[in-house]
């Protein structure tokens, strides 16, 4: 019989990667989702639409409880990123309580290591997360101790991540098409943890498989490139030109969220190579741009020029 698995987020950037990956290797996949459009692209997935808030447990709770793992990979950063967690961890709790939840992966994010200084970290490194994500750490702190409840609760910090339209790089290549000049935080000196949504989607499948409880693995695809060779790769592919954005102008109108693009990041992912047998298959954006671009423009968009 076929392993239950729930996912919040599963028609997001994220987690529609996941939901996809997840069903193809035959887990049973149920995705929560508020609208019928959204339903229907989940089942041409495979995915069984779960209609239900994740703000309102209740809508979802008894699906919850019948499956035997969970992935959380829901993010809202306009509405209260922090609340809208919370109502998710209350849900796992119950369903581990009374229900049969027995396996929980957790999206958290590299941006809890904070501004690494140059230095590579792992996930022995003490948090120190930056002000845009201070309540990721009590957060998987909460995860973990689902473990009371005989629960394996792994957590996945994965970085920047890029791959299709959406996402920090996505909005990157909208601003090259556009507007012209794509811009880059501050000297562009940053350097930004990368790995594509792919490779993550994949990383959670191997967790549902081998991870064991009280885990954390840290995903990025290997590179270290700055922000600013970053946007020089995206304006190369896309005719525009790169430009530097003020740092102060940076945080003056993104406030928390500028100063994290401002962060500069360097992490190890050996961990999940070596207990996961995790291999990225894309290893460099820059290297990778022009396919990435051909990505992001979608077969309708390529397809005019």
């Amino acid at each position: 019989m076929s392993q239950k698995v729930f996912i919040t987020g599963a028609t997001g950037y994220i987690g529609s990667a996941l939901s996809e990956r997840l069903a193809r290797v035959g887990f049973e996949m149920y995705g929560l989702t508020r609208t019928a459009e959204r339903a229907r692209g989940l089942s041409a997935r495979g995915v069984v639409p779960v209609f239900g808030d994740l703000k309102r447990p209740e809508t979802y709770l008894a699906i919850l409880k019948n499956c035997d793992a969970a992935v959380h990979a829901a993010f809202d950063n306009e509405n209260g990123p922090a609340a809208l967690d919370h109502k998710a961890l209350e849900a796992f709790r119950a369903a581990a309580q009374d229900g049969r939840l027995r396996r929980l992966l957790y999206t958290s994010g590299v941006w809890v290591h904070g501004d690494t200084a140059g230095e590579v970290v792992d996930e022995n490194t003490p948090l120190n997360p930056l002000e845009l994500v201070t309540w990721r750490a009590a957060h998987e702190e909460a995860i973990i101790d689902l473990l009371s409840y005989e629960v394996e609760a792994v957590i996945f910090r994965p970085g920047i991540v890029y791959g299709e339209s959406r996402g920090i790089i996505g909005a990157m290549f909208d601003e090259a098409r556009d507007r012209g000049p794509v811009s880059y935080p501050g000297d562009g000196s940053q350097h930004w943890v990368l790995v594509h949504r792919d490779d993550v989607a994949e990383a959670y499948a191997l967790g549902l498989e081998h991870a064991q409880g009280d885990e954390r693995y840290l995903l990025g695809d290997g590179s270290s490139h700055t922000a600013r060779e970053v946007a020089e790769a995206i304006a190369a592919a896309t005719g525009a030109k790169a430009r530097s954005w003020d740092a102060d102008e940076v945080v003056k109108k993104l406030g928390a969220y500028g100063r994290a693009l401002l962060a500069s990041q360097k992490v190890s992912s050996a961990k999940a190579r070596r207990e996961l047998g995790w291999v990225p298959r894309h290893t460099s954006f820059v290297n990778e741009v022009q396919s990435l671009y051909q990505e992001w423009r979608g077969p309708a968009e390529a397809s005019v020029t």
